[in-house]
């Protein structure tokens, strides 16, 4: 009998870690005496590991190693099957929440979508809310071990994890062999851990209260969306510049993804990833600061040094929080009534949340990789018409932008995304008999960007919703995490098999 807890499929393993990690909430509901969550959870908990226990016992003498198309399998079940366990405790424990409510709000934690559906802020206690914290924390963990582990050996758009691009594929072949999903665990969650814990040291030092710290932690490492700030938390300047700092993570996976003897030769900014999002950001955010000044002084204002550099701070930190799909706005606005960027801002970080961060990062969106391989095609094919016969420049970063494997893999997730976006879109405004709701919610769900849709002022209660629709936004969810190329290599394996 070959019994052993980690020699299963991945969401199975995924299904008793989750198990395992609900005695954590049950033991904080038990301190703050509110026994019955706390039995909720521990129940569950217990549920959990019996279940998997004995489903470990019967494949006990089931031998076998899972092929790769096995393990994608696997890694898409994990986002359509556990979210339903992770809900059970919610629905236990608030008799508000019906059954696919919770599962919406699971679905939208663990796809670090961050759009909230419940307002679980209203129960007392807070153990639902760290339940929800971990549950988005555990989910941008599990992708960022799955695009490394699942995702490259399957040849999917390789460019995106770092391998190289050699002919002769050999690249593949050793990361094939070595990056098994516990090995790639053991070298990743201490580092999402300890970025974690050093975020969550700085904002409690800043002022934040503990709890608070850690949900706001976990939130942003995660760049799930929940957002604990509001004006009357001191020091809110510091704590969005601490945030603003950790926001990086999730510009590119080379921070925290290299081989070791890339790294004393490594170079922030010599990184496609990064010098396309400084790009980015500081031309947003000067043509936002650039409309806000026109208006102050069109409309004779008396201009304030102190409301000028908090309008810029403000943009500058939102601009960035919509780049990694995190979503949160800067809470150092001033109340000023000619404040321009409430006014052009949907449609501006709706553009924003589609690039999206980097890849193999728990940011959402197409991608900067991406983005900057298809700006790199474009550029070569306006030169090429405007010199025909010219010779092809190689001015990117290595092969990754030259290949032309690469430039298709891009232009075909880029159209799958825009086609996904007009089918959404469509099903949305049928729901609010508005296109503009309806782009705004498949925006959100699609980039993972949640806190889009609410922050752009649609009063729409989502629990009030007709099921059907309901379905079709968890799904959009998960579509958007697990991104559409994942999807076609599932249902046509000789996409990436040749």
């Amino acid at each position: 009998m070959n019994f052993s807890y980690f020699n299963r499929a991945i969401f199975l393993q995924l299904f008793v870690i989750i198990s395992v990690l609900m005695i954590i909430p049950s033991l904080v509901a038990f301190l703050e005496r509110d026994y019955f969550v706390a039995r909720t959870f521990l129940y569950s908990s217990c549920a959990g590991v019996f279940s998997y226990t004995l489903i470990a016992i019967a494949l006990s003498n089931v031998i076998k190693v899972q092929n790769n198309f096995e393990k994608l399998l696997s890694f898409i079940l994990a986002y359509l099957i556990l979210p339903i366990f992770m809900a059970l405790p919610l629905v236990l424990s608030v008799d508000e929440v019906r059954l696919i409510d919770a599962w919406l709000e699971t679905v939208s934690s663990f796809t670090t979508t961050g759009l909230r559906i419940n307002n679980l802020d209203a129960f007392s206690g807070s153990a639902l809310q760290l339940w929800l914290g971990m549950v988005s924390w555990l989910g941008g963990i599990f992708f960022w071990i799955c695009a490394i582990s699942i995702l490259l050996p399957l040849n999917i758009s390789r460019f995106e994890i770092g391998a190289n691009d050699s002919v002769d594929g050999s690249s593949i072949k050793r990361n094939d062999s070595v990056n098994s999903v516990l090995s790639n665990a053991r070298h990743l969650i201490p580092i999402y851990t300890f970025i974690t814990i050093v975020l969550w040291l700085f904002l409690t030092l800043a002022g934040m209260s503990g709890f608070k710290a850690l949900l706001m932690a976990m939130s942003v490492i995660s760049t799930s969306g929940f957002n604990v700030l509001n004006s009357e938390i001191p020091n809110v300047f510091i704590i969005e510049g601490i945030v603003l700092i950790f926001f990086v993570f999730a510009l590119s996976k080379s921070l925290f993804f290299r081989d070791i003897n890339e790294i004393r030769n490594f170079r922030i900014f010599d990184d496609p990833e990064i010098r396309l999002a400084v790009i980015i950001i500081l031309a947003v955010t000067g043509i936002f600061y650039a409309k806000f000044i026109f208006v102050l002084l069109s409309e004779n204002t008396k201009i304030d040094i102190v409301i000028i550099l908090s309008q810029l701070w403000g943009i500058f930190f939102t601009v960035t929080s919509y780049l990694v799909t995190m979503g949160i706005e800067s809470k150092v606005w001033s109340d000023l009534p000619s404040f321009p960027l409430a006014e052009i801002s949907t449609v501006s970080v709706m553009g924003l949340a589609i690039i999206g961060g980097g890849v193999a990062t728990t940011a959402g969106g197409v991608k900067l990789l991406r983005v900057y391989i298809l700006y790199r095609n474009a550029a070569q094919e306006v030169d090429m018409m405007l010199h025909p016969n010219s010779i092809p420049s190689k001015k990117g970063n290595g092969s990754i932008s030259d290949n032309r494997n690469n430039r298709i893999m891009a232009w075909i997730f880029f159209m799958l995304f825009i086609t996904g976006l007009a089918f959404f879109t469509l099903i949305f405004s049928i729901l609010f008999d508005d296109i503009a709701p309806g782009l705004a919610l498949s925006v959100s769900a699609l980039t993972t960007t949640g806190p889009l849709f609410e922050n752009a002022g649609y009063e729409i209660l989502l629990t009030d919703i007709n099921q059907i629709f309901k379905i079709m936004l968890g799904l959009a969810m998960i579509l958007g995490r697990l991104e559409i190329l994942v999807i076609v290599a599932l249902l046509f394996p000789s996409f990436w098999s040749k």
